[in-house]
Order: C-alpha cells, then structure tokens, then sequence
C-alpha cells in the first residue's frame, strides 16, 4: 500500500527532474553555439512571417492612389508604383520563397537519397554509369542549368520548385553515396546480409537512418541557396511570375526606380536575413554533429 501511495509522486518527481535536465542541456547548447540561437531565431521568423504573415498584412495586390510613398505609420514600408503596400509584398514574398525553397529542398533530398543509396548498395556498372553521370551534370553552372530548365519547362512556381530540386540533387548524390558507403561496412549491415535481410531492408532500416545529420547539415544550407537562386531568376525575369510577389523580383523592379530607396532595401533585407539564418543553423549543426569540431 505504501509502494502504491508513494509511486505517482516518485513519477512526478522523475519526470520533473527529467525535464530539468533537459532544459539544461538546452541551455548549455545554446551557451555554447549563441550564432546557432540567433541563426534559429531568425529562421523562426522568416517561416512564422511566411507561415502567419497573411494575417498580419494588408493585400499585396490592392492597387491605390498612394503611389511611390516613403515608409510611414501607415505604411511601415512604403508603396510602389502601383500604390500596393510594400510591407504586404514583402512578406507575401517570403511565402513565395520559403515555399519555394522547403519544395526544392524536399524534392532534391528525396531523390538524392533514392539515387545515392541505390547507386553505392548496387556498385558495379550501376554506380559507374550513375556517377559519370553526376559528373556530367556538376561540369554545367548552376545558373545555366536554371536558365534551361526554366526555359524548358517554363515559369511558374512549380517548374522552379522541380529545377531547384533536380539541381540540388545532383549535389546531394554524392554526399548521400559517400556516407552509404560509409555505413555498409559496418558490421551489423553485414550480420544483416547473411540472416537473410532484404536490400531494401538494409537500405531502410540500417542506412537510412545514418543519413539524417549530414543530409540535414546540407539541405539546411539549400534553403539559403534555394532562396538566392529564386531571386537570381525572377530578377533575371525567368521566376515566379507576376502580379505574385517576389524578392528577386522586387528587387528588379526598385532597380528602374533607384531613387526610391524603400523598393529595394527592405527585399534585399529581407533575402539577407533569410539567407544568413539558415546558412549559420546549417553551420551550427555541422559544428554539433560532427564529433571532430566539438570543443572547438
């Protein structure tokens, strides 16, 4: 009866000592990585604004009288030629481009994942041809891959999502291959081979799970490249296309009108801050990840 009574307080006590460890080991990582925290910081931002910006903005497409104003009460940053709010543009174009970005980044590393570890648990001339082909495919610019397949497939968001994607999978393949290598020569893949385990089994069960923190490090850094890339093509006019709001193409647009400052500060603000957090969170997980740059 005594055991009985004492035993949800016992619980309570090991889960509330549980969470105080941690919050503390929370806090210890946030002492010792504080660019991570703000890199997180402004990453939480950019998808709340993207995520919530809706909510918080005017339409970024209402045309009004108040053409070309300087930011003010009314209109934090200003309008643009057509008098549409320009703080509601620029968040409606972090939904564009986070968007754009997460789509890119889901597509590639899924597709990276399925070519690379295909490629390294087959080897042979399976691997060969699959290499030399990656190889084919990293000898051409990126931009210029871009430029082509936006010319081939057209505009739009989801012909950039789907290019960005097969862009970043061609650089993701190796990164994947090298560390399914890596993985099958452990021993327990090997025990897995001779009781008879299937080799989408292996692949599922034994080295997918490896991939996480390196695939993670790399894709988070995509983000940050996805969203340049975005820019890059809508200010070469080959993005998103209008009347959708676009960093890039905001800031093509302030590029006629270089008097008005406000048209392309605030989206080449923004894309900076964007970029920035989600290169430093990718820098701060290969800094916690791997085990030689720990301490350092």
């Amino acid at each position: 009866m005594t055991q009985a009574a004492a035993s949800p307080e016992v619980e309570l006590e090991t889960t509330i000592v549980s969470r105080v460890g941690l919050w503390r080991r929370i806090a210890g990582a946030a002492r010792k990585h504080p660019v991570g925290v703000i890199a997180l910081i402004l990453v939480v931002i950019v998808l709340f604004l993207a995520a919530f910006g809706g909510a918080i903005s005017d339409d970024p497409n209402e045309i009004t009288l108040d053409i070309l104003q300087k930011p003010s009460d009314e209109h934090w940053f200003g309008t643009d030629g057509l008098g549409r709010d320009y703080f509601a543009r620029v968040i409606s174009g972090a939904r564009a481009s986070m968007s754009l970005a997460l789509s890119a980044m889901l597509i590639g590393g899924a597709a990276a994942l399925m070519i690379g570890m295909v490629s390294a648990y087959a080897r042979g001339f399976v691997d060969l041809l699959g290499q030399r082909l990656v190889d084919m495919l990293l000898a051409f610019p990126g931009l210029i891959l871009l430029l082509l397949m936006a010319q081939v497939v057209g505009r739009g968001w989801e012909a950039m999502a789907v290019g960005l994607g097969f862009l970043y999978a061609v650089d993701l393949t190796r990164i994947v291959r090298s560390n399914t290598l890596a993985t099958l020569a452990n021993p327990y893949v090997e025990s897995a081979r001779v009781v008879g385990a299937s080799p989408p089994r292996i692949l599922i069960r034994h080295v997918l799970p490896n991939m996480g923190p390196p695939a993670l490090i790399y894709m988070t850094a995509l983000i940050g490249g996805a969203i340049l890339a975005e820019g890059a093509l809508s200010f070469l006019g080959l993005g998103i296309a209008p009347p959708t709001p676009s960093w890039g193409r905001m800031l093509a647009d302030g590029r006629t009108l270089w008097r008005e400052w406000h048209l392309s500060v605030f989206p080449g603000v923004a894309m900076t801050v964007a970029v920035l957090g989600f290169n430093l969170l990718g820098d701060t997980l290969r800094d916690v990840f791997d085990p030689r740059l720990r301490g350092s």
